[in-house]
């Protein structure tokens, strides 16, 4: 009886340490394919991030880098004429950009001529802004930093650039040409509107390109407008044939 009870005593799992029994047969391997399997996973995510492929990568998460949008100069079947990039919209104006004072922002009136289907702008005297020392330091300041190299200190055309620029002109085997730069102290330039020289330093003319994005602060184009006036009252000696207009 005593043997019979004993075959019926279940029999117990080998001892990994005086303490814990050895896992089961199931459970280890349960744990290798696991640990294979994560391995693998990890291997093959390495391995798609350091791949070159034609194919767009898998997007486990689709952000905003993988949503259906219209992109840049891409074509689009929501508008008639297929284009995906609209055209603004005419007459809008951008938030803070208001600008509805002429004289300041732009220096010219415009309006429109019927008859002749264009235009008719109308440069404006006068500088809409207080003109004080601080405002003719910031304009010297402006235009010795764009204005001089091309027009020299004293705005008579001859800056270094232009000194450069006609000799190397001069050098048949360069082939070059070059327009001097207009000295502002003709008749021409001291003659013209305030608002015209303030639309020359903004857009440029001729050969000239604009310093709107170079000198963004409308005051600051004034500024150079103020000094410019005031170079041409140094070089005449007289402020009786032009005097400094401020608009009130």
């Amino acid at each position: 009886m005593a043997l019979e009870s004993a075959d019926k005593t279940p029999r117990s799992r080998p001892m990994i340490n005086s303490r814990f029994p050895a896992p089961p047969f199931w459970m280890t391997s349960l744990g290798l394919i696991s640990a294979c399997l994560a391995i693998l996973l990890f291997a093959t995510i390495m391995r798609s991030r350091m791949s070159h492929s034609p194919l767009p990568r898998v997007h486990f998460i689709q952000d905003m880098d993988n949503q259906v949008k219209v992109k840049t100069q891409h074509t689009s079947l929501v508008f008639p004429d297929g284009r995906g990039s609209r055209p603004k919209v005419i007459g809008t104006i951008a938030r803070g950009q208001f600008q509805d004072d002429d004289h300041l922002y732009r220096g010219f009136t415009a309006s429109w001529n019927e008859e002749k289907k264009v235009f008719d702008t109308t440069f404006l005297n006068g500088i809409p802004v207080t003109v004080d020392d601080a405002l003719m330091t910031r304009g010297q300041i402006k235009f010795n930093t764009y204005c001089m190299p091309c027009h020299g200190y004293d705005g008579a055309g001859n800056g270094p650039v232009n000194l450069r620029a006609m000799t190397l002109a001069q050098n048949p085997k360069i082939g070059m040409s070059w327009v001097t730069p207009s000295n502002i102290h003709d008749e021409t330039r001291i003659g013209r509107a305030d608002g015209h020289i303030y639309n020359t330093v903004t857009n440029g003319i001729r050969n000239m390109g604009g310093y709107s994005a170079s000198i963004p602060d409308v005051r600051d184009r004034w500024a150079v407008v103020a000094y410019v006036r005031a170079l041409q009252l140094s070089h005449t000696g007289s402020t009786a044939k032009k005097e400094l207009a401020v608009a009130k």
